[in-house]
């Protein structure tokens, strides 16, 4: 929602020219309605030469101006009949008291709120009154479907009145049993730290694959590895990162097993299973000349010290992100100033300690991957962001605690919209605009709740209502909040389980994903060995296309394993006549009649 007076003022921008061509100067709105119907943006001494913009022309109203399609959005006022009927009556809101049916003074009409999409006016902010707030005098009524302004006073009916008491303690509403909070929190919790953990496992163990192959490359030249390979049996069998068997133990290793594993950049590995050792050939070269093997190894070290180095930022890279965004990182820095220097690996320094970063900074760190680096710099910490989540995600289950409470400070979002407006009492509706722009927390500190306070407050609320609805005595109320107690703990005892079914199903769902990866690359390749089912009948023969019925038949005989494992992934040279298939497929381009 928007309030009256942060509009006013602002400038309207014509979103085709992009130029600002007026000032909003009031807000027009009927009150039989309850509806927002225009902006005035111009008076020309007489109401009926006055300009507005149809609230239905607006495209969006932003922190500084209000946009709208073009100029021609803004229209004479005689052009809108229901608008000029508003202007001529000259109903003025600010100053009017606002006064229940049965003779309440609710205060005096200042400021109103308007839900900023559908235009209808939610509340007015008044000054003054029954309700006003002990510091700032200033209260919030919720507008009524009938509002009937006077000359002076604006009645409403005496059930406002009601909505504006406070009712602290209260929740409103039957709420899952504690253990049930503790085990949907703990469950979220465990399944976003195994997500990060998981894809920080296979980012550490590729690159760590990495490494190892590239520093037996330069001990061993890759053809010399492939030629010494080559007819020799494989002592292991050698499987490359995707899960694919690249040659079987007791297998002779022949050039096409070469070539497939250099492909997946398992080749060391197929050096070794067929008996090489790095180790002994390292030697052998030192022995041979101990000044160029010394420097060799020297350069080995720098390579697998700058390797392990960049495994190190892109752990630390991907870990940030998964928890932190790379947009709430560039908001967090931009402004504030580098605790030391950053520099790109380059030596091109992207700021200097003790200097602010700009955005053109922040746009070079996301460039070069130094991002969560100059987060950190700026003074960003991951401890403080994760309690700050998780402080934001425990106000989730207990916002509830909220409602009936009396607002007692402004709650926007970053955008500006206002969540909650002071003296207003917290509603479902309020809390579910809360939910939806993530404010929870702060709606909770708003009314003078922390995070913490609304748990206890919630458990002592929730042993107060069942005492109450079921009219018990001490003992029955005590024994409720035991089993209250009983069910927080049965929840903590099952949590680990939870946890552990989770990682199970994260590895199952894993797993199929690798094997659906393998599926679609087998698919239309052909195979280098003959496929057999279990009656020994041939599936695929040799140099034959693997196709959908092929899957499906060697996952029923359960030999699929088998048959991913036996593709030839090489691109193979074929005549322009051995590329012509014996008949079309079906989705194939039939010859035009000209062409026959």
């Amino acid at each position: 929602m928007r309030k009256g007076s942060d509009i006013l003022g602002k400038a309207v921008v014509a979103y085709d020219s992009g130029e600002k061509f007026c000032r909003v100067k009031d807000l027009i709105f009927d009150q039989d309605s309850n509806q927002l119907l225009a902006l005035l943006v111009e008076e020309r001494g007489w109401f009926s030469e006055a300009q507005v913009i149809p609230f239905q022309s607006i495209q969006a109203i932003g922190l500084d101006a209000v946009i709208v399609p073009s100029e021609s959005a803004v229209v004479r006022v005689n052009q809108i009949p229901e608008v000029k009927r508003i202007l001529d009556r000259n109903n003025v809101l600010k100053g009017t008291h606002i006064m229940t049916t049965d003779g309440r003074d609710l205060g005096k009409m200042i400021d109103l709120y308007f839900d900023e999409h559908a235009g209808v006016i939610d509340g007015y902010e008044v000054s003054g009154g029954l309700f006003a707030d002990a510091y700032s005098g200033r209260s919030y009524v919720p507008a009524p479907h009938t509002l009937k302004i006077g000359e002076d006073v604006a009645f409403v009916p005496s059930e406002v009145a009601d909505l504006m008491e406070e009712q602290v303690g209260g929740i409103k509403g039957a709420m899952q049993t504690a253990g049930e909070k503790v085990q949907s929190a703990a469950q979220t919790a465990g399944e976003k730290i195994q997500g990060a953990a998981q894809e920080t496992g296979y980012k550490l163990q590729e690159a760590g694959r990495s490494a190892v192959a590239s520093a037996t490359n330069l001990i061993i030249d890759p053809q010399e590895q492939k030629e010494f390979a080559i007819g020799k049996t494989a002592q292991d069998t050698v499987t490359a990162t995707d899960g694919t068997i690249l040659v079987r133990a007791g297998q002779l290793i022949t050039l096409l097993n070469a070539e497939w594993a250099e492909e997946k950049g398992a080749l060391d590995l197929l050096y070794q299973a067929a008996g090489g050792d790095v180790r002994q050939r390292a030697s052998e070269r030192l022995q041979a000349g101990a000044q160029g093997a010394g420097a060799k190894i020297q350069g080995i070290a720098d390579r697998a010290g700058s390797k392990l180095q960049e495994v190190r930022q892109d752990t630390t890279t991907a870990f940030t992100r998964a928890v932190i965004s790379p947009t709430e990182q560039k908001a967090f820095a931009i402004g504030k100033t580098a605790e030391w220097t950053v520099a790109a690996a380059n030596g091109v320094v992207l700021v200097l300690g003790g200097q602010e970063v700009t955005p053109a900074a922040v746009a070079y760190a996301e460039q070069a991957g130094l991002l969560d680096e100059l987060y950190r710099a700026t003074g960003g910490r991951l401890r403080d962001h994760l309690a700050l989540k998780a402080d934001s995600a425990a106000a989730g289950y207990v916002i509830e605690q909220a409602k009936g409470r009396r607002v007692q400070q402004i709650v926007r979002t970053r955008s500006g919209l206002i969540v909650a407006a002071p003296g207003q009492i917290v509603t479902d509706i309020v809390i579910d605009r809360a939910k939806l722009h993530h404010a929870e927390r702060d709606l909770l500190n708003a009314v003078g709740l922390s995070t913490t306070t609304a748990i206890r407050d919630r458990a002592n609320g929730t042993a107060a209502q069942v005492s109450g609805r079921f009219n018990t005595t001490t003992h029955t109320a005590g024994t409720q909040l035991s089993d209250g107690t009983d069910q927080i703990k049965e929840g903590a005892r099952s949590l680990w389980e939870q946890l552990r079914t989770t990682a199970t199903d994260l590895q199952e769902r894993s797993a199929r994903t690798v094997e659906e990866q393998r599926i679609k690359s087998a698919l239309g390749r052909p195979v280098t060995r003959v496929i057999l089912d279990e009656r020994d009948d041939v599936i695929l023969n040799v140099g034959e296309l693997i196709t959908h019925q092929a899957i499906d038949s060697a996952r029923q005989s359960g030999v699929l394993d088998v048959l991913l494992s036996s593709i030839y992934t090489q691109s193979p040279q074929f005549s322009k006549a051995e590329m012509q298939a014996p008949e079309a497929g079906r989705a194939a381009l039939t010859a035009s009649t000209g062409d026959k």
